[in-house]
């Protein structure tokens, strides 16, 4: 009477909807689509329920009532009245059940509907923003829209068909009206999860949405005049129910919070990225702030939250535009009490009142490990925050007075305080940090000490800036891997600023020439960048084997103007040209020295004389 496997609605979760052809008994057969020598639990609803595929038109404006034709039920198409919800005024997918077990999705935005005219060869756009709405009724069909725009206008034209369950994977194409129809302008079959406003997913196959194959594109008029969109299915799945929204807005401008596991799977625990508070500690993640189908807001910002609970605090430095990560940390002080919150952030650009929509996102997958994708997520607009018990340290680390210079090191000391007797080791790592900054592994501070050193590197071309630094400190555990998240106590440090400065010193040397058996000297031009007190130890490093320094290392101030290294070659002296010499500069700065690499220079070992 009816069969059915996967399905463009459910994925592989099957649909079944008859109408039944006389009284009496009906078998209802589960089984395997392919064999599996395991036992798999499932869940049938049967009942007299209605059971549509499809919804026309599939969305409406916010704070309207559209009525709708259901599509796809056995006893044929019928109307009912859509609530288009008026809470939020942005758009959004929202899900609309009627009578049905499972719902139907459906699109909200601002901008009123526009049909299609099925009878027409173009549908006539009178205004934009809108939201066309159609159906793909047959493997040829191709629907045709005609809309006048402004050069240099930008929209962004979002197609919703396989998102909202249709089983058509739907292009579009844009050109102007006065064109033969082979000048295309533009042609967008599929787009990244990233154009559909989707992020942090980690699917193995690249895809695992329905949204993978619907096209978002941001398109610019090159002329003022009439184009036309046109919308068809190359895979010539159309029919009955392959419906398709077009939402045609203008740019906003958005900035996104994301929080995505720090790991590197992605499964159904947020890993070492919860929000876990310890009462009257701190807890620091990294919120992303990707980009997408938007105008960037352009300036610094600031984030605040809004639904924490009493006793918890945000702080985190103001936020430099461009950031693509960005640190946020909880204080719960002592009038917090355990409990949890669900909580948004607000982008408020820095000197300014202009509105900034922004947006909230965390995706949950349900199983995601080894053999397979997940085809259901949960995507969540908002987070959750727990306040928990007291932890038994916390850290402190005080704000660097010396700034870290291109191509060297600084030592950046942490203090911990043990609380009530706390005796356990506990792991110490740097916060996340530019890839032009190098950070040490995870040291384990036994438990007879309270401090440690976390040494900092900075590439010779890293960025000039102030970074924000923060320090994680964790229990440790042998029956419970660190990165799996659950089972350790973490807290962090205060976030503190690092400068990333010019180098003191710049040296340079043209290339020298030792013969086996002599001594020479290699002399190194010094150009002064930054001040400094002192006098600076010089060491030369990278000179081939049978090759040494002869003591004492140079030394230069603030004056110098070169530094000559004496060496030596013995008769194993390995022959030939030796590249890779750098010098190594150690500056007293405060109670510490700097350690900072310099220059590249050469020399070439000749045979003795004769």
């Amino acid at each position: 009477l009816a069969v059915n496997d996967d399905n463009s609605l459910h994925l592989q979760d099957s649909v079944v909807c008859l109408k039944c052809p006389k009284d009496g008994s009906v078998f209802v057969e589960v089984q395997r689509s392919i064999f599996a020598p395991r036992e798999t639990l499932y869940c049938v609803y049967i009942g007299d329920f209605h059971r549509p595929l499809a919804a026309f038109p599939p969305g409406g404006q916010i704070g309207t009532k559209p009525t709708i034709l259901l599509l796809g039920d056995a006893l044929g198409e019928y109307q009912e009245s859509a609530s288009i919800s008026s809470n939020a005024d942005t758009s959004h997918t929202f899900e609309f059940f009627g009578d049905a077990p499972s719902p139907l999705k459906l699109r909200a935005c601002p901008y009123p509907n526009l049909l299609e005219d099925a009878a027409a060869d173009q549908t006539h756009v009178t205004q934009l923003p809108i939201a066309l709405n159609g159906i793909i009724d047959s493997a040829t069909d191709v629907d045709t829209f005609r809309f006048r725009a402004t050069k240099g206008e930008r929209w962004r034209v979002r197609l919703f068909a396989a998102t909202l369950g249709s089983p058509i994977d739907a292009t579009i194409l844009i050109r102007p009206a006065s064109e033969e129809a082979g000048q295309v302008r533009l042609e967008v079959d599929d787009s990244p999860l990233k154009d559909h406003d989707i992020f942090g997913t980690g699917f193995r196959g690249g895809g695992g949405l329905q949204e993978a194959i619907d096209p978002s594109v941001i398109w610019e008029a090159e002329q003022d005049g009439e184009y036309l969109l046109e919308v068809r299915d190359p895979s010539g799945t159309g029919g009955s129910t392959a419906v398709y929204r077009v939402e045609i807005e203008p740019l906003q401008t958005v900035v996104q919070t994301l929080l995505a596991s720090a790991t590197f799977d992605w499964t159904e625990s947020t890993r070492v990225t919860g929000l876990a508070v310890p009462l009257g500690n701190r807890w620091t993640i990294d919120v992303s702030l990707p980009q997408g189908q938007w105008m960037p807001i352009g300036c610094d910002f600031d984030l605040i939250a809004h639904g924490l609970p009493t006793g918890v605090q945000l702080v985190t430095p103001r936020v430099p535009a461009g950031a693509g990560r960005w640190p946020l940390q909880f204080v719960a002080d002592e009038t917090a009490s355990p409990i949890g919150a669900v909580f948004t952030l607000e982008a408020l650009p820095a000197g300014e009142s202009r509105a900034v929509e922004t947006r909230c996102q965390q995706n949950v997958p349900f199983i995601n490990h080894s053999g397979g994708d997940a085809w259901r997520t949960v995507r969540t607009t908002s987070y959750i925050l727990g306040v928990t018990d007291p932890a038994p340290f916390s850290l402190e680390v005080n704000e660097p007075t010396i700034s870290l210079v291109r191509g060297g090191e600084l030592a950046i000391p942490v203090r911990i305080k043990r609380h009530d007797g706390f005796s356990g080791a506990i792991a110490i790592r740097c916060g996340d940090l530019p890839r032009s900054i190098s950070t040490p592994p995870p040291m384990i501070v036994s438990p007879d000490q309270n401090e440690c050193l976390l040494q900092l590197g900075a590439q010779s071309n890293a960025p000039l800036e102030t970074l924000p630094l923060y320090v994680v400190g964790s229990t440790t555990r042998d029956d419970i891997d660190d990165f799996l998240g659950a089972g350790h106590i973490r807290v962090s440090s205060g976030i503190v600023s690092l400068s990333v400065a010019q180098p003191y010193v710049e040296l340079t040397a043209q290339p020298g020439s030792i013969r086996r058996g002599e001594r020479t000297s290699i002399v190194w031009n010094v150009r002064q960048l930054t001040p400094y007190d002192g006098e600076a130890e010089v060491h030369l490093l990278g000179l081939p084997k049978g090759v040494t320094i002869i003591e004492p290392t140079p030394l230069i101030t603030k004056d110098s103007t070169t530094a000559t290294f004496q060496i030596s070659a013995t008769d194993e002296a390995l022959l030939g040209q030796a590249a890779g010499l750098i010098c190594e500069v150690h500056i007293p700065i405060g109670d510490q020295h700097i350690v900072q690499r310099s220059g590249s220079g050469s020399i070439r070992i000749d045979p003795a004389a004769q």
